[in-house]
């Protein structure tokens, strides 16, 4: 194990100037169920949330469209707040510790929170709504099969103080949330596969790959290592990859192939806003096999997996997330 701590907070990095300013000109926020949310009232709580993904292969820009976001208050109290104008946001410019803020200090009611909802404009066949632009510049809308009226929901509880400020972020892994659909049909798929974070409680992890020395150990070659790293929830979890299979084991919370700017060269990598908490680290020389749907559906425990894909190798070490604090996790 090799996990060092130092003090620093993650953070959120505030955005240039020129984009600040355009997030003011889009407008603010109302409710629609009655209440004025924006006014600040002497038993109201606070919520600013943001938005930020991981980056997802083979795309120049990943855009949603939020019209809202919904709060379920107790069993029976939705909170509703409408945009005056929907959010446009190309995920691909929210990384590393970059957000883009959907509330700013929002006024709400205090209380026990159930789930939050983004309300997102995401139909089959909708040019105007939410799309993916890949690097060949080929275009498709995004679409939620299960209707665009049903949103993103994030079903993790959260507590807003009265007089405090509750600060949240939702993290897209758009590795997981947007799918190509079988047949390559003009519509790709988003798919719920969101974090929600308080980052309050939330740190960092960072560390360098020897990505000679990892493809030594893992009995390859530097040219051959397609580095990367993968985060379980926990100590001592056995890797998987990202398959969206429970039953052969535990899909990362978080991935990241990594790229050397030489074969076998060091190459740095980091994570932003990990609860506090103990985890797995796990490096790999194939991260590829994450890239190729064809191949990652696979039982890790097999000498022979499906496909003839030879089992997935990784090197595991040990993490404890502190919160306002960066871990280091280095594989040399």
């Amino acid at each position: 194990m090799s996990d060092t701590s130092t003090r620093g907070a993650p953070g959120i990095q505030r955005l240039a100037l020129p984009v600040a300013l355009w997030l003011l000109a889009i407008g603010g926020c109302s409710s629609d169920n009655g209440t004025d949310t924006g006014s600040i009232a002497q038993d109201s709580g606070f919520i600013t949330l943001g938005i930020t993904d991981a980056p997802i292969d083979d795309a120049a820009e990943v855009v949603v469209v939020v019209t809202g976001v919904e709060l379920q208050r107790g069993p029976e109290s939705t909170i509703t707040i409408n945009f005056d104008s929907p959010k446009r946001i190309d995920l691909l410019r929210y990384r590393d510790g970059v957000s883009f803020n959907l509330l700013d200090n929002q006024a709400v009611l205090p209380g026990n929170y159930q789930w939050l909802r983004l309300r997102i404009t995401a139909e089959q066949n909708l040019q105007s709504g939410s799309y993916i632009k890949l690097r060949d510049g080929r275009q498709f809308p995004l679409y939620i099969p299960s209707g665009s009226e049903s949103g993103l929901k994030l079903s993790k509880p959260f507590v807003v103080a009265q007089r405090a400020t509750t600060r949240l972020m939702i993290d897209f892994d758009l590795r997981k949330s947007v799918v190509a659909p079988p047949g390559q049909s003009p519509n790709w798929i988003l798919r719920p596969s969101l974090r929600l974070v308080d980052l309050l409680e939330v740190g960092a992890l960072k560390g360098t790959v020897d990505v000679a020395a990892l493809a030594l150990a893992q009995q390859t070659t530097a040219a051959n290592c397609k580095p990367g790293v993968y985060v379980y929830e926990g100590s001592g979890v056995t890797p998987d990859d990202m398959d969206g299979v429970t039953t052969d084991g535990v899909d990362p919370l978080v991935y990241q192939p990594l790229t050397p700017a030489a074969p076998g060269a060091p190459v740095n990598y980091s994570f932003q806003f990990l609860a506090a908490g103990d985890y797995t680290v796990a490096a790999t020389c194939q991260a590829d096999v994450d890239a190729d749907p064809a191949r990652s559906e696979y039982d890790p425990t097999a000498a022979i997996p499906p496909g003839g894909t030879p089992s997935m190798k990784f090197t595991v070490k040990g993490a404890r997330i502190v919160k306002d604090s960066t871990t280091t996790v280095d594989f040399l």
